[in-house]
């Protein structure tokens, strides 16, 4: 087990944060470090990427650990927390945040394969990973779950339909568990954030950006850092009565028609 140097409120933890080699992922998991926890830095393909977050969770005075695994796959998932628990320690913080490329296109235009496989990822990845993470959560009788979700589950855009889709059954998965795993000492709670800037989200046109932040009453940008606040605040004893819960991270937008 890894040496803790960190003495911050989250010391002791360890966090899994699927999908942190960029975006949203990578901010929670150096958050996560700066609270104190061990982080495992789950990637797919971009190791380079990667290892610049783990260089800068390791700078905040934390334990961690690359591992590329596609969380879509259980023997993957099981490897990376069975390989987490021998270097840092059981992990009792699940961040279920990679993303999935998904088909842009109208509902009623989108083939079925491409609409299944969208939501097929989302929720194969987060039952696996929470499958996986249970059972030292279950024997603790403690763990947190933070889901990662999208203002687009509630507030659809035209041909994101396959997206929302997914996500809205991924928070009816995390709203469930909250009920079944409560009782056994575990929370699960869902981050929303609106649209945020990352390296994804900068395929869409600059001026559709702008126009997002105008409708914003905070009139800001979303970036990462913001959605990794909440996610730090789920995983800490501030939260400990917080369970099936959803934290909208919007700048206002979801008070706007």
């Amino acid at each position: 087990m890894a040496q803790q140097l960190n003495p911050g409120p989250l010391a002791g933890k360890v966090a899994l944060v699927t999908g942190a080699s960029r975006g949203i992922g990578a901010a929670a998991a150096i958050r996560l470090a700066q609270g104190g926890a061990a982080v495992v830095v789950n990637y797919l393909q971009n190791k380079a990427a990667a290892q610049k977050v783990l260089d800068q969770v390791t700078s905040a005075g934390a334990p961690g650990m690359l591992f590329q695994a596609d969380v879509t796959q259980r023997t993957q998932v099981e490897s990376m927390v069975r390989a987490a628990s021998e270097k840092l320690g059981a992990v009792n913080i699940l961040v279920n945040n990679a993303y999935f490329p998904f088909q842009v296109s109208a509902l009623h235009e989108i083939s079925w394969d491409s609409f299944h496989q969208a939501i097929e990822h989302e929720l194969s990845a987060f039952y696996h990973c929470v499958q996986a993470c249970l059972p030292a959560m279950k024997e603790k009788k403690s763990g947190r779950i933070i889901v990662v979700s999208t203002r687009l589950a509630q507030q659809p855009l035209p041909r994101m339909g396959a997206y929302a889709a997914a996500k809205s059954a991924l928070e009816s998965m995390a709203n469930t568990m909250a009920i079944e795993l409560g009782p056994l000492g575990i929370a699960v709670n869902v981050v929303t954030p609106a649209f945020t800037l990352t390296d994804a989200s900068m395929i869409m046109p600059e001026a559709f950006r702008e126009r997002v932040k105008e409708t914003r009453p905070l009139k800001k940008h979303l970036y990462p850092e913001d959605v990794a606040g909440a996610i730090a605040f789920l995983a800490g004893d501030e939260a400990s009565m917080m369970t099936g819960s959803h934290i909208l991270i919007t700048g206002g937008s979801h008070l706007q028609l």
